[in-house]
């Protein structure tokens, strides 16, 4: 007698009464904004002029050396399992990579409460631009802090250039400052540690405006009033972080520390 195909024989045998036949499945319904969030703990900024009011506050405390959230240690563990299924960061800080610009503690606010993005001169790529978006548009962040700081070696570095290009990769930093030169010409009665100083904050407001042209999602929450997007400089002697008018809001930006 001729032998049945396996495959023959594999279908006649029954299902296992503990395995059932699977039914299709249903679709699952698309997911909403903010499906990556985890829920906001109580004392979370729910909106941008709070946000921005708790960095500004956070920064006081910083400058007075009387930072609170950064130092309670004891609560590490609990922490780390809250944060470990899921994120709810309130502000975003786009800044410098500069080792002396550790925004956690500037701000005094704990893991789990900034999302960072950190370029040489705050100079936002592409990614750096869809990670400011992932995260106010999924993680629920209200506010968008694009910090420069003082004593800026990449700004530096391109005014000294003047032009010529940087060696190595290093061309990228004046791609990603095109036009500040421009656009803030050195006075005849500025030295250059002046110039540099005015180039810091231009670069601070030109990158900040820099999201808005190169994000049509960034630009409808801010108009919608549900994300500022606030250029702010960091004066590295003092801790002082400067804040200037929201992009696009009518709200004006809280008093300097």
């Amino acid at each position: 007698m001729r032998a049945l195909p396996l495959f023959l024989l594999l279908a006649a045998l029954p299902l296992a009464a503990d395995e059932p036949v699977p039914a299709k499945p249903t679709p699952k319904p698309a997911p909403k904004a903010q499906a990556h969030a985890a829920p906001a703990p109580a004392d979370t900024p729910d909106s941008p002029s709070a946000a921005l009011a708790e960095l500004a506050s956070g920064n006081g405390r910083f400058v007075a050396g009387k930072r609170v959230r950064t130092l309670d240690t004891g609560r590490d563990a609990a922490m780390r399992a809250a944060l470990a299924k899921g994120q709810a960061p309130f502000a975003v800080i786009l800044t410098c990579s500069d080792s002396r610009v550790p925004d956690s503690l500037i701000f005094d606010q704990e893991a789990g409460r900034l999302f960072t993005i950190r370029e040489a001169g705050n100079t936002p790529d592409l990614q750096g631009i869809a990670s400011v978006e992932y995260a106010a548009e999924h993680l629920g962040s209200k506010v968008i802090v694009v910090m420069g700081h003082t004593s800026c070696g990449a700004v530096k570095a391109v005014r000294e250039a003047n032009g010529k290009p940087l060696p190595f990769n290093l061309w990228a930093l004046q791609a990603g400052m095109a036009g500040l030169l421009e656009s803030t010409p050195q006075d005849p009665n500025e030295d250059a540690k002046a110039h540099t100083a005015r180039l810091e904050e231009v670069n601070a407001r030109r990158q900040a405006q820099v999201l808005l042209d190169r994000s049509s999602l960034l630009r409808n929450l801010t108009a919608a009033e549900k994300v500022w997007i606030v250029p702010a400089l960091y004066h590295l002697a003092s801790g002082k972080v400067q804040f200037f008018k929201p992009l696009g809001a009518a709200a004006p930006a809280p008093a300097h520390h």
